[in-house]
């Protein structure tokens, strides 16, 4: 009998002298489902894994990244969620939280907008990842602004990273902007977009940034389908673009500053209607929680080539300080 609990008990000391070397934090959780999470994990070495527990039930499971960004179902009342990271010498650390869900939702198209695209649809996946095709610009006459300072873009950033192999991107200079392209090619039959992807912003970034704005794009028959999108700091709201007289408009969508050193969610559903030259905002998603706008917009004609892509841009305030923000499992899917 003693030698059973002398045994039990260096199997918990050793099980806890292994835990306590790798440290997690929770530091966003939303009371709607899906329950919308952020967490960090340190440690003296990698972190390779991740998994959280809905209530003692598996229900996301995350690679090798210091920190998450986790949607996760649940029905309305109280949850316990187990949030465990893992490093690369088999210890792990936990926290543990109680979420309150007051309203409960789903995770399927009819209640998200975002819906399930069909085996047709072209899939271009870790568009970070990809060297070619991008372009930038950081002049008055491309990204708007003063065109000060100076802006760069890195690819197969390690850290912070989900993938492994984030994009970051750079600005500064006073009232400055900088734009970064990607083009897929024409595909002038799609008229669907879903656009899913994760950015990450550093700590400068909640006093230094005016905007953060993600567009995708659509040229066909010389038409200009710009459905830009960008959350305005400075007003707190979501802004969609109306490409045919050039200005921003205010949704009453909120978008607060994102919190800096954890990856966000951002996930858009939008068409194009190339008979009435109009382009549709139906759905957005940030970090789990969804907003459905069906907001249309007229296009323009500019006579570009035909093509399709996406692209990101960073707006400086009046301080002009840098900041970086990096991207990471980009993927648009259109049909």
């Amino acid at each position: 009998m003693m030698k059973s609990l002398l045994a039990a008990f260096c199997l918990f000391a050793l099980v806890s002298l292994s835990s306590a070397q790798v440290t997690v934090k929770v530091t966003g959780l939303s009371t709607t489902s899906p329950i919308s999470l952020q967490a960090s994990a340190s440690s003296s070495h990698p972190i390779t894994g991740w998994q959280v527990y809905l209530d003692g039930v598996d229900a996301y499971t995350g690679s090798a990244t210091s920190t998450i960004s986790a949607a996760i179902k649940a029905s309305t009342g109280a949850h316990q969620l187990i949030v465990r990271a893992w490093d690369s010498t088999g210890a792990f650390g936990s926290a543990t939280v109680t979420a309150t869900v007051s309203v409960s939702g789903s995770t399927s198209a009819p209640t998200t907008g975002l819906p399930t695209p069909p085996s047709t649809a072209k899939v271009f996946s870790n568009i970070n990842q990809n060297t070619s095709g991008w372009a930038n610009c950081g002049t008055a006459a491309c990204a708007g602004g003063n065109g000060e300072g100076s802006y760069w873009q890195a690819f197969d950033q390690s850290s912070p990273a989900m993938s492994g192999r984030s994009m970051e991107l750079f600005r500064d200079g006073v009232w400055s902007n900088a734009l970064w392209f990607w083009k897929a090619g024409a595909d002038d039959a799609a008229t669907n977009f879903l656009w899913d992807f994760y950015v990450q912003l550093d700590s400068a970034s909640l006093s230094a940034a005016q905007a953060l704005e993600y567009d995708a794009f659509q040229f066909v028959g010389g038409y200009n389908y710009m459905i830009g999108t960008e959350c305005n700091y400075a007003a707190g709201v979501w802004d969609t673009w109306n490409e045919a007289t050039g200005h921003w408009l205010h949704t009453t969508v909120p978008c607060k500053k994102f919190a800096a050193g954890t990856w966000h969610h951002i996930q858009w559903y939008m068409t194009t209607n190339h008979s009435s030259h109009t382009y549709t905002y139906k759905t957005l998603v940030v970090d789990g929680v969804v907003y459905n706008l069906n907001q249309t917009q007229p296009a323009k004609y500019l006579a570009w080539g035909d093509n399709t892509g996406v692209q990101w841009q960073l707006d400086v305030n009046a301080g002009g300080a840098a900041y970086h923000e990096w991207v990471d499992n980009a993927k648009l899917s259109i049909w």
